[in-house]
């Protein structure tokens, strides 16, 4: 276990011209065993009539290998359950299943589950984790990836781990102030609203707790960043990654970006429109590929999100690309609270009801905590519908997996031109 600057050193420090010939091999590595191994992969590339001998090259690569995308996972799953035809491994070979949102069923193997644990603690020990440290972790251990990669990444560290979960705020300050946490682990706004009983209770964040560092993800930090740290005076390092695939940059005590995991990941960026590849400073769609997880392999995989990357070294001597922040969604898909929300989840719910028309998903943050408003057009009176809301709001938390505010509308009250899915967030 590595007790100085650097989980991986070399890893970590490699020049940008050995970093890319070492991601070529892989990269093409990885093509090769999916058109080998992978049914919907060999389908797709001999579609276009792309042969294994076509990819000698990166740039034989960038340009003739097709990019896929979260909802093609998605529907191989739901024509080929329950692993879809991207699946290339045995069934006796998964160790572990979780499911993101989406739904998406993610087999892992034993070598899946040992990259995700290596790649996570190197993650967190560049944040700022260390042996001897207890590490809240606030995150969802049901179904989802969040929790239990955590727990995984943060033990191989070396940290004691309260895997406390979502929830329970009451709890979650008493078992902070009597086990003396010292790391956090979870969204933002959590930690907001743990301060907030904290300070009600009557009791100094900084002085009655030992929290020294926070390490977030699943929502932006920036707005609340200042907050936190000027409350518990702790660190804030934030993580960006997706539960399908995991963590995919880190940020380091020197600031000013996130570090991609180079390692594990072949990143780029796109113009969403034309697909057509960008150059470092220019703002497009994040594309991943995945150098080493083989049971679902992620080719030219789109995400969806928005970034700048930069490529110049960073004062803590790590060489990996950074990308500035996210900067959104590209689709018509976001995310709330660590739950990716698409207007498809509201659709199957008002699918069922023939008493409503057209609806509309509005998400804001007054505060520190993102809000969603599901506003649904009645097709009958407003008040002949009202003994429905409870039904609804029941139906749509099982289909958003989050709580959403509904708001009953009038026939005719919803203008044409309202966007379905309306984010009102600043970035």
């Amino acid at each position: 276990m590595p007790e100085g600057k650097f989980w991986n050193e070399r890893q970590e420090t490699m020049d940008r011209e050995e970093r890319g010939r070492f991601q070529g091999e892989k990269a093409i590595q990885m093509f090769r065993f999916a058109y080998e191994n992978s049914p919907y992969y060999k389908k797709k590339f001999q579609d276009i009539g792309l042969e294994p001998g076509d990819i000698k090259t990166m740039d034989d690569f960038f340009s003739k290998v097709p990019y896929t995308c979260k909802q093609d996972l998605i529907d191989s799953q739901e024509n080929t359950p329950p692993y879809g035809d991207f699946f290339t491994a045995s069934p006796h070979q998964i160790v572990k299943v979780y499911v993101s949102p989406g739904p998406i069923i993610e087999p892992h193997t034993a070598d899946d589950i040992e990259a995700l644990t290596e790649h996570t603690a190197m993650g967190f020990y560049t944040n700022g984790l260390r042996k001897g440290d207890v590490m809240q972790i606030t995150q969802n251990y049901h179904l989802v990836p969040a929790g239990g990669i955590s727990e995984d990444g943060g033990r191989r560290v070396g940290a004691t781990i309260i895997p406390t979960g979502t929830g329970n705020t009451e709890i979650q300050v008493d078992l902070m102030k009597k086990l003396k946490t010292t790391v956090f682990r979870g969204t933002p706004s959590f930690l907001v609203r743990i301060s907030e009983v904290i300070i009600e209770k009557g009791l100094d964040p900084r002085k009655d707790f030992s929290l020294r560092l926070g390490i977030f993800g699943a929502e932006p930090l920036a707005p609340v960043r200042k907050r936190l740290s000027d409350t518990f005076g702790i660190e804030c390092r934030e993580n960006y990654g997706i539960g399908e695939i995991g963590i995919i940059s880190r940020e380091c005590p020197a600031g000013g970006g996130l570090h991609i995991d180079e390692d594990l990941f072949l990143f780029e960026i796109i113009d969403p429109k034309t697909g057509n590849r960008l150059q470092p400073g220019e703002e497009g769609e994040i594309v991943l590929t995945n150098l080493k997880r083989k049971s679902i392999p992620q080719i030219r995989y789109r995400t969806g999100d928005a970034t700048i990357v930069n490529l110049e070294k960073c004062e803590c001597g790590r060489t990996e690309a950074k990308i500035v922040r996210i900067l959104g969604r590209v689709d018509s898909m976001t995310k709330v609270r660590g739950i990716f929300i698409h207007p498809k989840l509201v659709e199957k719910v008002v699918s069922r009801h023939p008493e409503l028309g057209r609806y509309q998903i509005v998400v804001e943050r007054p505060g520190a905590l993102d809000e969603i408003t599901v506003k649904l057009e009645c097709l009958k009176p407003v008040n002949e519908l009202a003994g429905m809301k409870d039904t609804l709001a029941r139906e749509m938390k099982e289909s958003l997996r989050i709580d959403s505010d509904l708001e009953l509308m009038e026939k005719g009250s919803m203008p044409d031109s309202a966007k379905v899915l309306l984010d009102k967030r600043e970035y």
